[in-house]
């Protein structure tokens, strides 16, 4: 079976092992270049444009995965599903309660572990922030079709799911 080779991740240079597939390599390349470019681009503009609420990329996700699940979600728990660091997650946390953002509540899997949920102020600083990072973002996808955007969307989110399989 006739098989190569994509760098994945350039922190730890390893490689996803494609076998001969439908698509040239060069396709795939194509692809995975352009990604990367693109999550690139988007977290640049995201971590400057986030400077004014005093938040990084990495808090981002962990309010965001809190609003996601809405059911109480314990520090180690949060760290392994935004891949961050424990004692990381544990500052952000802390930094969020001190804001009226998340309040911690008992654990429901451990009573000697604590868990933060959203609080409705926290939902609504989040949908501020959101609704103010990319403003051009509504006006990009105003001149695509539903049938694209949907298309595009589920392309991601079925990469991601690959993604995730690999972690």
């Amino acid at each position: 079976m006739e098989c190569f080779y994509i760098p994945w991740n350039a922190k730890t240079s390893k490689f996803m092992v494609f076998p001969q597939m439908a698509h040239s390599p060069e396709t795939i390349i194509g692809f995975a270049t352009r990604l990367s470019i693109t999550v690139d681009l988007y977290y640049s503009i995201l971590s400057e444009r986030l400077r004014p609420f005093d938040l990084t990329i990495s808090q981002l996700s962990v309010m965001s995965h809190l609003a996601r699940k809405k059911e109480p979600q314990r520090v180690t728990d949060i760290a392994k599903s935004v891949d961050v660091g424990q004692p990381a997650v544990t500052k952000m946390i802390t930094k969020f309660e001190n804001a009226g953002w998340v309040t911690l509540v008992d654990s429901l899997s451990d009573k000697r572990a604590k868990a933060a949920r959203m609080t409705p102020e926290g939902y609504q600083h989040l949908g501020q922030v959101q609704r103010q990072l990319l403003p051009e973002l509504k006006p990009f996808l105003d001149q695509k079709s539903e049938a694209d955007i949907q298309t595009v969307t589920d392309l991601l989110k079925d990469f991601s799911a690959l993604l995730e399989t690999l972690r």
